[in-house]
């Protein structure tokens, strides 16, 4: 604020709130975060919120830190009341026109990004570890979900709606597990070219042994969010399912390797992960990938892997999906998402470089993977993914998890 030359900083985004003052709660569906406003001077700040969802000695917490906690009816009275000689830092793009018009005339707003958006995108290290921490009861949750579902096809019924909770079910056995961080993405054939479908009672698919199984599916934990997709070959797949299936993997393959010098932007690795499938003259018209929050909401800003030249750098401790895919009306969807932080690589007189850690812990599918298609590169990099999560689940799963696990990663 300072630097910006502000007296004052007005925050109504909920997730900069929760970040601020650490707190969390469950006043939206799927993201942890509390109904709020913040007024923040230099030497001390206020907190509109309903003083109900916070005990007494969180209360307490909040005052010795220069926290003054009021009712959230009392916003528009307290901007109302701003010192006419202040100047204001507002974000344009996450503030509501209306609450800026009641401030008095007299005072200055600043037209800048919240401070905070890009604090909260860097993770440290205890945010970091406990993500990985989330991650682990993650992939037990998702490796449940695909042995069941691999022994149960053709047996019983199953839809893309009893397939979505059961997913939650499992997760929901993790210590720690607060709910979903989405609404999850169970998409079977052709609604699996619908990237943000959702299943509903009319739409409500039965998935059998044949053809392509999307499910895109986060977790909100004590210890952080994740985010992960798997496109699950059921059973006889065609040749262009297989081939469609390894273009993305490659891709995916391609964003989780880069290497990038300080300064890359998100734009960069978006190309670096879409080059496989621009080859075959094929694309997907959504972004790459998007930041994540911690136990906060699944797409966080300020960095993106899009198309759209947004000059914001990659930096150590952000973590971001990447998630390309293939889409085929009528037919079929296919995507493969990994969460990754980004860490560092090594430094030389060219450069700092910077690398990617995938975070995401769940195997990969190879079972219409065309080897032909991957480079030595990629085949390696998916063997010691695959490697990487035997050896850090199978220690938190049952013996017949196990086998089937080590089954489901054995190298192409």
């Amino acid at each position: 604020m300072e630097a910006l030359g502000a007296t004052s900083h007005l925050v109504s985004s909920l997730d900069d709130i929760a970040w601020l003052f650490n707190i969390r709660g469950k006043d939206v569906s799927y993201n942890p975060v509390v109904l709020g406003f913040a007024i923040i001077d230099q030497d001390h700040a206020k907190l509109f919120i309903d003083e109900e969802k916070l005990n007494a000695e969180q209360k307490e917490q909040l005052l010795h830190s220069g926290v003054e906690v009021l009712d959230y009816s009392e916003i528009e009275e307290a901007l109302a009341n701003v010192h006419k000689n202040s100047i204001i830092l507002i974000d344009p793009k996450r503030n509501c026109f209306a609450y800026a018009k009641l401030l008095p005339v007299s005072v200055r707003i600043l037209k800048e990004t919240n401070p905070s958006t890009n604090f909260k995108a860097v993770k440290n290290e205890v945010e970091l570890n406990n993500t990985k921490s989330a991650m682990l009861k993650d992939g037990v949750a998702i490796t449940r979900f695909l042995k069941w579902l691999s022994e149960h096809i053709g047996k019983i019924e199953i839809t893309e709606l009893s397939a979505a909770a059961q997913l939650r079910k499992y997760r929901a056995e993790q210590d720690g597990f607060i709910g979903d961080s989405f609404n999850t993405i169970s998409a079977y054939k052709a609604h699996g070219a619908l990237p943000h479908y959702g299943a509903s009672e009319e739409s409500n698919a039965e998935v059998k042994a044949e053809g392509l199984f999307l499910v895109d599916s986060g977790g909100q934990y004590f210890y952080g969010t994740t985010d992960i997709t798997r496109t699950i070959p059921m059973g006889n797949n065609t040749e262009e399912e297989s081939t469609d299936y390894t273009l993305v993997l490659k891709g995916m393959i391609d964003g989780c390797k880069v290497r990038f010098p300080k300064g890359t932007c998100g734009y960069q690795i978006d190309a670096i992960t879409r080059k496989p499938l621009w080859d075959y003259a094929l694309n997907y018209g959504h972004g790459t990938g998007h930041g994540v929050g911690y136990l906060l909401n699944v797409h966080e800003g300020p960095q993106t892997f899009n198309p759209t030249a947004t000059p914001v750098a990659i930096e150590l401790g952000m973590i971001t999906s990447v998630e390309p895919g293939i889409y085929r009306p009528g037919k079929h969807g296919i995507r493969i998402e990994n969460l990754v932080t980004t860490i560092p690589h090594i430094s030389n007189e060219f450069n700092e470089f910077y690398a990617f850690e995938c975070l995401t812990i769940a195997p990969i599918s190879t079972k219409i993977v065309d080897k032909n298609l991957l480079e030595k590169a990629q085949i390696t990099w998916l063997n010691e993914y695959n490697q990487m999560v035997y050896d850090k689940l199978s220690p938190l799963l049952s013996v017949e998890e196990q086998a089937w696990l080590n089954e489901e990663t054995k190298a192409i």
